[in-house]
This record gives C-alpha cells, structure tokens and sequence, in this order.
C-alpha cells in the first residue's frame, strides 16, 4: 500500500479511536505516526540491499517492482518485532499505542496483498526468513 493511504487511513482510524475512547491526543498521535513510520524498514531494506541513501530513489525502486517478486523481508513488519513491542507494553504504556498502529498498519498492508493476490511478495516471520533465505536462495531478495 502506498504511504498516501496509510497517512490517511491512519489519521482516519487515529481520530475515530481518539473519539470513542478515553485516549489523550499524544496516545491518538502515537498511533497515527506508528501506521505510518512502520515502513521506516522499507527505506532500511533498500539502504542495505542496493545502496540507495535517496528517498525518492527507494520510493520509485519498491513502486516498480513487478506483482510477482521475490519475497522481501522488512522487520518492523514482522510478528517477531509486533509480539517483542507487545511484551515492551506491558512495562512502557506508550509502546501499547504504538502497538495498536502497527497492528493497523499490518492488516491494511495484509488486506491489500490479498487484494492485489501478492500475499507471497513479503515475508512475515524474521525467523522463518533466516532459516528458509539459505534454503532456497533464489525466493528471497
């Protein structure tokens, strides 16, 4: 999903639970900022992979990848990064927040894999993704 859309359904979903809830606006902007700076790991990938230190430049490499690519691995969208930012909530309370966004992110990004029928252009687990990456090497970026 482009990050036009996670800006706005991430202001969307922010301003409907900071309106049905109790929530301060620093907690409604945690989630918003946590939808949309997720894909921080995007700009991480493109760094280590190809080199590009230009934004625009990533930006347009991810945009021209074809439907069918090989699998990428971005961290901060996988279930190991969610589940340790879940177990750093119980001691922090502003990480719960953050949280919530992310979980947002994820699902908006899930939900438009299965639309676009891309559901095997990302790689979910970090785990799953060291151990297969040696395996067969040409899956992976």
């Amino acid at each position: 999903m482009v990050p036009k859309w996670h800006i706005l359904f991430g202001f969307v979903f922010a301003y409907i639970v900071y309106w049905f809830t109790s929530i301060t606006i620093f907690e409604a902007s945690l989630i918003f900022l946590a939808s949309v700076l997720i894909d921080f790991d995007h700009y991480l990938w493109i760094i280590k992979r190809k080199g590009y230190f230009n934004l625009k430049k990533a930006y347009y490499w991810h945009k021209k990848l074809p439907k069918k690519h090989k699998s990428i691995m971005h961290i901060f969208h996988s279930i190991e990064f969610i589940l340790f930012i879940g177990a750093l909530s119980f001691y922090f309370n502003f990480l719960f927040f953050i949280l919530i966004g992310i979980i947002f992110h994820s699902i908006l990004d899930i939900l438009d894999l299965i639309y676009d029928k891309e559901l095997g252009c990302r790689e979910f687990s970090l785990i799953r993704f060291l151990i297969l990456r040696k395996k067969y090497p040409n899956k992976y970026f």
